[in-house]
């Protein structure tokens, strides 16, 4: 494995815009797939780090989509696979992220692990959509069951208008690649190689700490209401703390880009977010489903309080869509004058994908 070039790469601003429900919005479903043997550990652990700037790869399409993100850890078929289903609520998915180890050894069943992607999750139906596979690991794609060989399972993905993408780690081998690049072929996805380091470029930027501060005050905007309320703000925080601890304030600050962004919606335990659903009727919530500070309100009072927090949000939002661009120039100009590439990193893989698939799909 070669040393992991330990420095941040762009959390990239992503659009402030509120959540744009309607037909108009488009679907973005992305499945990541990983190997999970030993040798794997540092691209886990690079997605880890890289995820928000993921998420703010989809937030920059216009309009802004709907995306919902699933996961798979994967062995052989004999032994446990981490199976995540597709989801919105994407402090879930981080959650579920952060519990993938390397666990696995012996084979690694690829073709296995895509028809469990391509069966068990639940794809999105709509014609205006983007279904993506991540298949994502190292050696040979072909290992398993003759049953289950790529060769079989990609072309189901195929059926259902589902993208399969393949990312080798590892140094070239022309042997290994050559699966990898058919896998990626059979079902019109791209093939990208990375380093098993996850070639992550880090760079630190004097608007971290800002971008660190307003994130901060981002969370006081929050008003939890319902059953889920509680879990749902504590869930936030302990997706913040997280972050911190895996790749420190450049994580954090493209983290705060991508829940300044519209693919980023709370609405089914924050009252600011649900104001804006078309369906939500304030009226029908419990007073002891309120937040305390809310229990004793009026009608009128609380339906301001929920505006005020709404223009507060707003406008910390924008603060951090400006400070995310300033950044996002900083990281430009310090990767030029290193002489630093970004391009076998496993983020820019998945970027550089979904920017051209998204470009295709969406726009029809």
């Amino acid at each position: 494995m070669k040393p992991m070039i330990v420095m941040a790469l762009l959390g990239l601003c992503a659009s402030p815009l509120l959540a744009q429900d309607g037909p108009q919005r488009g679907k973005v479903d992305v499945v990541f797939c990983v190997d999970r043997s030993g040798s794997m550990e540092r691209v886990i652990e690079t997605a880890k780090r890289k995820i928000w700037t993921i998420v703010n790869e989809v937030a920059q399409q216009k309009p802004t989509p709907v995306l919902r993100i699933g996961l798979i850890g994967y062995g052989s078929a004999d032994k446990d696979i981490k199976f995540f289903p597709l989801s919105t609520d994407l402090d879930k998915v981080y959650e579920n992220l952060t519990t993938f180890r390397c666990d696995m050894g012996g084979d690694e069943w690829v073709g296995w692990a895509l028809l469990q992607a391509v069966e068990r999750m639940e794809w999105s139906t709509e014609r205006r959509s983007l279904k993506m596979i991540f298949m994502v690991g190292n050696e040979t794609a072909m290992q398993g069951t003759e049953a289950n060989f790529y060769t079989k399972t990609a072309p189901q993905a195929l059926k259902k208008d589902i993208t399969v993408n393949a990312i080798y780690c590892g140094k070239p081998n022309p042997e290994e690649e050559k699966t990898w690049r058919e896998l990626a072929a059979l079902s019109d996805g791209m093939y990208s190689q990375i380093d098993l380091s996850g070639g992550e470029v880090t760079i630190q930027t004097p608007q971290d700490k800002v971008l660190v501060e307003l994130n901060q005050k981002l969370n006081k905007t929050y008003l939890p209401f319902g059953r889920h309320g509680a879990e749902g703000k504590d869930k936030l925080e302990e997706a913040d703390r997280k972050t911190a601890g895996a790749g420190a304030a450049p994580s954090v600050a493209a983290r705060a880009a991508a829940k300044a962004s519209a693919v980023y919606n709370n609405a089914a335990w924050d009252l600011v977010d649900a104001s804006k659903e078309e369906k939500f009727d304030l009226k029908s919530v419990k007073t002891e489903d309120l937040p305390k500070e809310m229990q004793s309100m009026t009608p009128e009072e609380r339906k301001a309080h929920i505006e005020k927090a709404l223009k507060e949000r707003e406008a910390i939002q924008k603060e951090i869509a400006k400070v995310s661009a300033e950044r996002a120039k900083v990281i430009d100009a310090e990767m030029k004058k290193q002489n630093l590439s970004a391009d076998a990193s496993f983020d820019q893989a998945v970027r550089r994908t979904i920017q051209e698939q998204a470009a295709k799909q969406l726009n029809k």
